[in-house]
């Protein structure tokens, strides 16, 4: 990691990681039990889906990159020591297209999957909306993203 990228940057306080975390956590496990209600099949491939594509953003994509992450030893989304276990340090640069699909399918892919099938079970897909779209995702974009000093990633307003 070039230290250009880093610019100066705070870490994350403890609440931050928490609202950050629970919501998003939270969201998919209510998401999940509301398509397990449908069919616990659909609840275990979303859990899948979730679980893969994370995985594959974490490890590919802005957390390789990630100067919170390499210079100042702090993360958002999982505790520290994971994370580094789970990313591929051999990246860098501007996302490729392919990583930017991986980024995208997981971010909105989680989002957007279980909605069709929460639809006739409203109290959770408001709770869904409200617990993983709204405070995980706008969250995350409007309030954390703004003041991330990863630059390579889709989501950084400060470009």
């Amino acid at each position: 990691m070039d230290k250009k990228n880093s610019n100066s940057f705070d870490s994350f306080t403890l609440w931050e990681k928490f609202s950050v975390q629970f919501s998003l956590f939270t969201g998919i496990a209510v998401a999940a039990y509301g398509l397990c209600l449908s069919n616990i099949n659909l609840g275990i491939a979303y859990l899948l889906y979730v679980f893969i594509t994370y995985f594959l953003l974490m490890r590919y994509t802005v957390c390789p990159r990630c100067p919170h992450l390499l210079i100042a030893d702090d993360c958002l989304q999982l505790p520290t020591r994971l994370t580094k276990i789970i990313i591929s340090t051999k990246r860098n640069g501007p996302l490729n297209r392919f990583e930017k699909i991986i980024f995208n399918l997981a971010w909105y892919g989680s989002l957007l999957i279980p909605i069709y099938w929460l639809l006739s079970k409203p109290i959770i897909l408001v709770a869904f909306i409200i617990l993983y779209g709204g405070g995980g995702l706008l969250h995350t974009k409007f309030r954390f993203c703004s003041k991330c000093a990863n630059k390579i990633c889709m989501k950084n307003r400060n470009k």
